[in-house]
């Protein structure tokens, strides 16, 4: 989940591909495409296998990111699950799979440029501005999802349903996941405090301590092992170690004290960022993070895996311990500093979604319900297949099939979160076998901010957004890694950016939210 919120948080808003001109010819697409399809559809569906009584098949893509890219076995996995699909839903798919730095372009260029990409994943496009562009589909329209997708809704929730709507409009729905997160995480190689000595507590995934005490582990780390780094921290360890609601998907307005409060207020001169700051510098002056850390694009996963890093910034939740352990290829500990908290745009903030370019939206719809339902194709999609990729345990649980590991397994993309629904697949060993009914617990009980389910409409300040963002691409590593002097380097980048319009884009946060507010 950390890498999903880094690369979001610094994701560059794009203005409008030809949107004016998509939404000229919204309603008449929209009408011809369901006329096309027809309200017959129930009646001609052949109710035991799904198909057409004509035994047509609807050919449909779906895409979806993955770190690394199509794993070697995505040709295996497709066929699997048109074993499936086609014969209970009439529904042949393609899984058209991007690596994450190159999935946003990939998706907005087939979108724009009109090709087929019927159901997809949101995730580092920014769900919102696809919207506003108009290529997503209205899912209301002509009750599309409750004639063809109710059992979504009854799966995750009326709640995060609403959650994603975009100016009242439902465009996408919430994949079931973690919508909290545990603030104020670090994960540590478990060798490593074992190697000081470091009482641990193999009965809890997550070990709740003290800041004081989390640096008192590094001050320990770094004495016994000077050669290593001590800690890096990542794009998103400033919000992940805050009381902090970033609105809009930019830290440029914020809510302070996890959203009690609907006042947006400038995050660059909180107290708050001035602490973070100033013990990261500290962190750097110490010798905890690696001279080159502004620079080195290495996961730090893989600096872990590597044996060069022992802790970093992540995000906690039910099953975070062995999540960071199968990154890393090592035992991790988490420990956890702060409270569990839902943010404002955490529920939509990759939703999935219907192209507005599809020809055949109902059974875009059945499709996105399977996998929202049909445990059988969810475990495909999330796990491989049964006896090539992993095996089930004698208690349920699964693990990688013989003569199978994380490095040879043709299909181990580590994004089950992102997919529709992982609460109806199978639980990995090394979890808790409760797993999923402990994250449906852990939304529930988390702190959640006030603004929850807002969405900023960015277009009235995105010639200021563009500048500010400009200014904190040029001061953010240096200052939030350590590596320049707290007292300066915030007055002088906190300047410059309410010379770029910071205080217009808070206004306007504040307008809307206000507006938002007033509807509730």
């Amino acid at each position: 989940m950390k890498k999903v919120l880094a690369l979001l948080l610094t994701l560059v808003l794009v203005m409008s591909l030809a949107a004016c001109g998509k939404s000229d010819n919204k309603g008449t697409q929209g009408t011809n495409k369901t006329q096309d399809t027809g309200s017959n559809t129930n009646t001609n569906k052949d109710t035991d296998t799904g198909k057409d009584n004509t035994g047509e098949v609807t050919k449909l893509v779906m895409s979806f990111m993955t770190w690394i890219g199509a794993p070697s076995d995505t040709q295996k996995i497709q066929d699997a699950i048109n074993a499936i699909t086609i014969d209970r839903y009439g529904i042949e798919v393609e899984l058209l799979i991007s690596d994450a730095s190159s999935y946003k372009q990939n998706l907005t260029l087939a979108l724009s440029g009109g090709e087929q990409m019927d159901v997809f994943s949101t995730i580092l496009a920014n769900y919102p501005i696809l919207a506003q562009q108009g290529y997503l589909y209205d899912l209301e329209e002509n009750s599309l999802i409750t004639q063809y997708g109710q059992e979504i809704i009854d799966a995750v929730g009326q709640e995060y349903i609403d959650a994603c709507r975009v100016d009242g409009v439902l465009y996408g729905l919430p994949n079931n996941r973690d919508m909290a997160t545990g603030r104020g995480c670090a994960a540590i190689a478990t060798e490593y405090l074992e190697g000081i000595g470091y009482p641990l507590d193999d009965t809890v995934e997550i070990q709740k301590i003290t800041l004081d005490e989390l640096n008192s582990i590094y001050e320990q780390l770094h004495a016994k092992y000077p050669d290593l780094e001590v800690y890096r921290p990542v794009a998103m360890s400033m919000s992940q170690f805050s009381n902090v609601d970033i609105l809009g998907g930019n830290a440029f307005g914020v809510l302070l004290n996890y959203g009690r409060d609907l006042k947006v207020e400038n995050l660059f001169t909180s107290d708050y960022y001035k602490e973070y700051v100033a013990r990261m510098y500290s962190y750097n002056q110490k010798g905890y993070i690696s001279k080159d850390a502004t620079t080195d694009t290495t996961a730090v996963t893989e600096l872990v895996k590597a044996g060069t890093l022992m802790g970093y910034t992540t995000g906690g939740k039910p099953g975070i311990k062995q999540q960071e352990a199968s990154l890393c290829g090592r035992p991790m500990t988490i420990f956890q500093t702060m409270e569990d908290y839902v943010s404002s745009a955490a529920v939509a903030a990759f939703p999935w979604s219907i192209s507005y370019n599809t020809e055949h939206p109902e059974k875009a719809m059945t499709l996105l319900k399977a996998f929202y339902t049909d445990s059988d194709i969810a475990n495909i999609l999330s796990w491989g297949i049964e006896g090539q990729h992993y095996k089930v345990k004698d208690d349920g649980q699964i693990t990688f099939a013989d003569g199978v590991d994380a490095s040879t397994s043709g299909w181990n993309h580590s994004v089950t979160w992102e997919l529709p629904n992982q609460f109806i697949t199978h639980v990995w060993e090394g979890n808790f076998p409760t797993l999923w009914e402990d994250l449906r617990a852990f939304n529930t009980e988390a702190q959640k901010s006030k603004a929850n389910g807002f969405t900023f409409d960015p277009t009235n300040v995105a010639t200021e957004i563009t500048s500010v963002q400009n200014v904190y691409d040029e001061y953010q590593k240096s200052l939030e890694y350590g590596f320049i002097d707290p007292d300066t380097g915030i007055q002088e980048m906190n300047s410059k950016m309410m010379d770029a319009g910071l205080d217009k884009i808070i206004e306007e946060k504040q307008i809307q939210l206000d507006a938002w507010a007033a509807t509730r």
